[in-house]
Formats: structure tokens, sequence, C-alpha cells
């Protein structure tokens, strides 16, 4: 049976070409990929289109987990930094892998490496199958990808490293601080399920019998809870929904106007802004560091973009300075926005001024993770004491329409 899948994929030969979008049927996404490397095309990114093939792709096996993944390319980084070969690095790897899992992951590298791939097509197409989903993020390719052009794969293993490093502490920090307020989450929805579905019924129940009526403050919390009680179901499926189809529902003009709405939002656009930005100057560094020109560097960046509205400034930017603009000016954008925030494209201008561009690219990066983290820790510190207002404020209106209930039933049966 075949399945119809949406692919993103780039040529193999042709450097800094551009990424080729479409939709094709084929079997499975290893026909696929195969098809389309037979073309002269590397697939990155390949999804099922219609629902049913979506959810059943996403069910269809456990992903490697975030240490997994760290493990492997600080491994691979240092093994690459010490002179070993790839394919004997895999071998080597394979045996000392912490899990069955991830040591298959690294025999299969192999084996693609073996077969002509290089490291990056290799991780790629390894990271298509169920054994290794998740190995490695479009970005993460993109640097190893740059990495192998400019001569520097052991500095590109060690960015990715780096990126997912930085990804689990700021994760690490956003679920530390989340625990307790999600806490108080479940159980005040639990507590307020319990009240509005067993216990202010009853008073209604027995109001009604005694010939008198719920306060409206009781009645509105009754009708209330029976709405939540099929509304949420509801929204949770029309939800997973639109997340499994938001690909298909989402076109090209529809998906860059979003992204251009998100950078705009003053605290979330920020966060993105940054996020988008570091892997964009690690990506640029990486280039400059190996030799490459500044093009082929902005080439590469376009890859690794996830924003459709940075990828816009991107390719503007690159226009730019084909025309022979600077590139601190190329990337701080005119009256449409920059690829870079103002105080990154800073950094970068005094890098550009004073020959040392790959380091003050480097100075970049690291200054959009501080802002990232940053911004999460403000976000945080909002949303704890806001979640907690609410539950409060939630609880505090349930407990006052019980006792307005209580009260007009206690007026009722000594009238």
């Amino acid at each position: 049976m075949s399945t119809q899948f949406a692919y993103t994929a780039v040529p193999l030969k042709a450097s800094g070409g551009s990424m080729v979008r479409g939709v094709r049927e084929a079997s499975d996404e290893r026909e696929l990929r195969d098809a389309l490397r037979d073309q002269g095309l590397l697939a990155v990114r390949v999804r099922p289109v219609h629902l049913l093939d979506a959810l059943r792709a996403s069910v269809g096996g456990r992903r490697v987990s975030g240490q997994d993944r760290l493990w492997f390319f600080e491994t691979l980084a240092y093994m690459v930094g010490s002179n070993v070969p790839i394919e004997t690095a895999m071998q080597e790897m394979a045996g000392g892998a912490p899990g069955d899992r991830l040591s298959r992951v690294c025999l299969d590298v192999r084996e693609r490496l073996r077969a002509g791939d290089a490291l990056s097509e290799a991780i790629v197409r390894v990271s298509a199958d169920r054994a290794g989903k998740g190995l490695a993020d479009e970005h993460h390719i993109a640097i190893i990808r740059s990495g192998e052009r400019s001569g520097r794969l052991g500095h590109a293993c060690n960015l990715v490293q780096r990126s997912i490093t930085d990804a689990q502490r700021v994760r690490g920090v956003v679920v530390g601080r989340l625990i307790y307020p999600m806490i108080l989450v479940v159980a005040t929805v639990v507590v307020l399920w319990v009240l509005a579905t067993f216990v202010v019924p009853k008073f209604e129940t027995t109001l009604t019998a005694l010939g008198g009526e719920l306060p409206w403050q009781t009645v509105l919390t009754l009708r209330a809870s029976e709405t939540l009680l099929w509304l949420l179901p509801v929204l949770g499926v029309v939800t997973a929904v639109l997340v499994a189809m938001r690909r298909r529902l989402l076109d090209e003009e529809r998906a860059g106007a979003l992204s251009r709405r998100l950078l705009r939002l003053p605290v979330v656009g920020s966060l993105i802004w940054h996020h988008q930005s570091g892997l964009v100057c690690d990506v640029l560094a990486s280039m400059v560091e190996g030799g490459g020109d500044v093009l082929e560097a902005l080439d590469q960046s376009v890859d690794v973009a996830r924003s459709r509205e940075i990828r816009r400034r991107l390719e503007r930017a690159r226009s730019r300075v084909r025309e022979g603009e600077d590139l601190a000016e190329a990337l701080r954008g005119g009256e449409g926005g920059g690829v870079l925030p103002p105080m990154v494209g800073a950094v970068v201008g005094v890098g550009v001024r004073t020959g040392e561009l790959a380091e003050s690219l480097r100075r970049a990066s690291a200054l959009c993770v501080q802002r990232q983290e940053r911004i999460t820790q403000t976000l945080l510190t909002l949303m704890e004491p806001g979640i907690i207002l609410l539950l409060s404020a939630s609880v505090g209106w349930v407990v006052y329409s019980l006792v307005v209930g209580m009260l007009a039933m206690t007026d009722i049966a000594s009238g």
C-alpha cells in the first residue's frame, strides 16, 4: 500500500543548492529517500501527508532519547578530534554504546558510510528508520553538512553537541520550574471536577425538592462544569487533529504570515528570533572558520532556519551580499526586519570591521543563548504567579458558589 509523503530535499552535488519541496507516493520513507537519492537529492525531511498515515508514523517507534543523542555527538566529536576514521569511530561507538538501540544506530551509520554516503547523508537516512528516529534534527544535519564542506567536521559535531546540551539545559529549567504549578493545576482540576460533578448537582436536587431555586452563582458553576465535561474532550481531539494536519492546513503563504506574527509577539517573538539567530551564527562561523566563502555560508544558513520569516530575511540578505553589500549590514536588514537582533548584529558588525568575523559570530551565538535563557526565566517568572492566581480564583469562586448554595438551603429549611 502506497502512502503520500511530503518531502524537503537538497541537491547532493550542487554546493549551496536551494531546497526542493514536493509531494509524492511511496510504500515507505526508505523507498522515497532512495528514489530521491537516485535523482540527486538528499531528503532532509519526509513526513506522511494524510492524518492516519501521520498518526501511524508517529506511533511507529520510540525516538532516540535526548541523552542518547548527546552521547552520540559528544563521542563522535571526540573521535573525529582524535583523527579516528569515521567508520572506525562508528565501530568503536557501537561497542561502547550505553544501550542496544544506540549500538544498532551506530552500526547502521557505519554501513551507510561503507556504502559511500557522507556522514550527514548517513545520519539523515538512519534517522528516517524506526531504530534511529530522532537521532538528529534538520538544523543539526545542516551544521554537520557545513562542517563537511568546510573541513571542520569535528568542530561541527561539537556545535551539535553544544546545541543539544543548551536545549536540554533550557528544557530542564522549564520543566523544573513548571512542576509545582502543574501539580497545582492537576490537583485543582480534579477537585473542581469532583465538586462540580458530585457536590453541586446534589444542591440543585435538594433545593428543588424543598421548593427553592439555586442562587445564580451556584447555577453558573453548575452549568460551567456541565459544559467543560464535554468541551474538554472535544478540544483535545480537535487539537490533536490540528497538530497532526498542521503542515497540510498551512500552505506556504499562511505559514509565512504566521511566522511573521509570531516574531512580532512581545516576549515569544524575541525568544524565537534569538534562537534562530544563534543557529545562523553557528553555521556562519563554522563555514568561515573552515575557509568557506560568505555566500556559501549563507546558503547553509538558509537550510538551518526553521522560521519561514527568518529564512526569507536570510535569502534577502544573501542577495544583498551578492550585490556587494557588507555582511553585517545585510544581516541587520532594513525596513522588512533583519536576520539578527540589533545587539547581535552589532557584535557581528564589530567582527567585520576588525577582521575577526568567525570569533565575533561565536560571541554572537553565545549572546543569543544567554538571551534565550533570560527570556525563558522571565516567562517562567511571570507564568508561576499567573497560574497560581488563576487557580486560586477558580477555587475561590467554586467555594463561594457552594457556600451561597448552602445558605440558600438553610434559609429554605428554616423558613
